[in-house]
């Protein structure tokens, strides 16, 4: 059902315009703009079900196809996405699946009154999702509603409101709110949601520095066990203001998690990111934010976690983009886990390394990507370790 509800939105939304097309620029017509593409990549695996013993490599095929659509007028902007993936792996066919989904967004209006920013996301995904980035919603930071090490098959659900003004000269006013809904398939892990609401003032000190007042409250629930813990959050810090090499946003303060079970505890907040443009060819991004959630993977747990990460991009001739990324994960469980007849304090800790290098073909329309990954878990419960080698081409109208 999925996949022939969005092919034919894809093909719908593809004839909508077919005016001022060309190949690698889109196709445009008045305020609208079109970008069909297609990916297809083949990639070696080092250990297929990310397993500690009894690793398994593979080489598995994945093909995409999609449509980007723009829309910009003086008060409104819209930009959309939908695709469909599939999956195929060489040996363990076991593992192969299908994915698909759309990400929505629409904006209207403008800060000296009041703009009003509408988002919706669906996706099927197994594994890495790839479009969970572009997936922050309702101005809320994206905290994620997964455990690091359940990435079985799930349907993800996500939307969002944000309404924004700026009060007065000097003061700035952003209330938010956005709601997570995740189902998985693997009858053994809990199904979650989350509403998270949020209120952000930013008071101007200097011609490039504003101060940051930000208050935030989240209700999750597991919806397997009919379950509800609650989230509070406030803290007080600064962002940058029309600079353009370096920007900053970034804040510190408390949060109390109150547990399903009657537990509270209280602690240390921060959420900071930041970029910094070193040369028109090279940007360098960094940040990190910490939180505490329920568990998918038990009833009546949560997880305090806490995530960083860095990148870069540089621009290494006109045809030829690199970039490398950064990620460093700690899950640490709020209450004791049972594993092999054992009770233990469980804690994660996940590294992920990314490497990629894209190369833009004389004709507009192609693009050459190689990639490499590693990731690293290290478990009181189960450790693993994973490489994957890609090589791809995204063909794009």
């Amino acid at each position: 059902m999925i996949k022939r509800e969005l092919t034919a939105g894809l093909i719908s939304l593809a004839l909508i315009c077919s005016a001022n097309a060309g190949p690698g620029q889109g196709i445009h017509s008045g305020p609208w703009t079109l970008n069909p593409y297609a990916d297809v990549s083949g990639t070696y695996d080092s250990n297929v079900n990310k397993t500690q013993t009894h690793e398994k490599e593979d080489v598995f095929a994945d093909s995409t196809v999609g449509l980007r659509a723009g829309y910009s007028s003086y008060m409104l902007e819209f930009n959309g996405l939908g695709f469909l993936s599939q999956r195929c792996y060489s040996d363990t066919t076991e593992n192969n699946f299908g994915a698909g989904g759309d990400l929505l967004r629409a904006k209207y209006g403008n800060r000296d009154g009041v703009e009003i920013e509408v988002d919706q996301a669906f996706r099927r995904v197994e594994d890495v999702d790839r479009y969970g980035n572009e997936a922050a919603v309702g101005g809320v930071s994206p905290d994620s509603v997964l455990d690091v090490s359940s990435l079985s098959r799930r349907d993800i659900n996500q939307a969002g409101i944000s309404v924004g003004r700026n009060m007065t000269d000097k003061l700035d006013l952003d209330v938010g709110y956005r709601f997570d809904d995740i189902n998985y398939e693997d009858a053994s892990l809990y199904d979650l949601q989350n509403h998270v609401g949020q209120v952000e003032t930013a008071h101007q000190l200097t011609d490039k520095t504003s101060g940051l007042l930000t208050l935030k409250a989240a209700i999750q629930n597991n919806t397997t066990q009919d379950t509800q813990a609650e989230y509070y959050a406030g803290r007080v810090g600064l962002k940058t203001r029309g600079t353009d090499k370096v920007t900053f946003k970034g804040g510190a303060g408390v949060q109390q998690y109150d547990q399903a079970n009657g537990d509270s505890k209280t602690g240390f907040n921060f959420d900071l990111v930041s970029s910094w443009a070193v040369t028109q060819k090279m940007m360098l991004q960094a940040g990190g934010r910490n939180g505490s959630q329920m568990s998918s993977l038990y009833s009546d747990n949560g997880t305090d976690y806490q995530i960083y990460w860095v990148g870069g991009s540089l621009q290494a001739t006109p045809s030829i983009v690199t970039s490398m990324s950064g990620a460093y994960r700690v899950d640490d469980y709020m209450n004791p886990v049972k594993d092999n007849n054992r009770t233990m304090d469980r804690k994660d800790k996940g590294v992920a390394v990314r490497v990629r290098a894209d190369y833009q073909a004389p004709a507009k329309f192609l693009k050459i990507y190689t990639e490499a990954s590693f990731e690293n878990m290290d478990s009181n419960v189960e450790d693993y370790k994973d490489t994957r080698i890609a090589l791809g081409a995204v063909l794009a109208y």
